[in-house]
């Protein structure tokens, strides 16, 4: 998602230097109307290039944005869904539709893997509480088979649960 958003960015910058270059260097001065239509369309563009700049720096801010609930869906059925135990966290300060953000180290509890620990930026819905970091259970979602990061669908339990999530993991191993 950031690399798409600095990709349109550079697209509309490229598009407000042509349309200013073309409007400046090769329409007739006396011919306004063109002029005129030309520069709006290089003010549009740099305007777009400098929306699509800030999302691409704030986007991380969030954590995971964008999930389709489809991916997510896939996953949990390939089974690669399952508890974790939360080892620390640390709130962003960021909230997108509800989801806080936080910087997280969690020992994820897979069924198709061994357990493993893995730090990643994710996103809590409000309605699920907050993360304090003391050993709370979170659901996740392992989005990719070969890769640790995750997506909380559930979680803190606000009760406390028989779950066999240890309390320290090896990291993910590097391929």
């Amino acid at each position: 998602m950031r690399i798409r958003l600095a990709v349109f960015a550079l697209v509309a910058l490229v598009i407000a230097v042509l349309a200013a270059g073309i409007s400046s260097f090769l329409v007739d001065p006396e011919n306004l109307g063109v002029r005129l239509a030309l520069y709006a369309v290089a003010l549009l563009a740099i305007i777009a290039a400098i929306l699509f700049t800030v999302f691409a720096i704030v986007t991380p801010l969030f954590g995971r944005t964008g999930v389709e609930p489809a991916v997510i869906a896939q996953a949990r059925a390939a089974g690669r869904a399952g508890p974790a135990r939360v080892l620390s966290a640390r709130a962003t300060g960021a909230q997108l539709n509800g989801a806080w953000g936080y910087d997280v180290r969690l020992v994820v509890a897979a069924t198709d893997v061994p357990a493993y620990e893995v730090s990643d930026r994710v996103r809590v819905h409000r309605t699920h509480g907050r993360l304090t970091g003391a050993g709370e259970l979170v659901t996740v979602v392992r989005l990719a088979a070969d890769a640790p990061q995750v997506v909380v669908i559930d979680g803190p339990a606000r009760t406390s649960q028989d779950v066999a999530v240890p309390h320290e993991a090896p990291p993910w191993p590097a391929a």
